[in-house]
């Protein structure tokens, strides 16, 4: 494991800690649990974007030319 200092508006951090408690979790546990599900979510989804993005400037001229066709 890495350790990671996050800086949070109060209102975040209560809420994590308030969580924590219901659930009987650390708030370590609940934050890592919330960034996990974000990066596979949109994570991915961001990545697959960015790659698409890239594909489309390399090959623009190659594409332009076959939306001609």
């Amino acid at each position: 494991m890495q350790v990671v200092t996050l800086r949070v508006p109060i209102e975040v951090h209560e809420a994590l800690k308030t969580l924590a408690f219901a659930t009987e979790s650390s708030v370590n546990e609940i934050a890592l649990r919330a960034l996990s599900t974000f990066l596979a979510e949109e994570g991915h989804r961001e990545a697959v974007d960015g790659f698409s993005k890239r594909v489309r400037e390399q090959y623009r001229v190659a594409l332009d030319k076959l939306a001609d066709l």
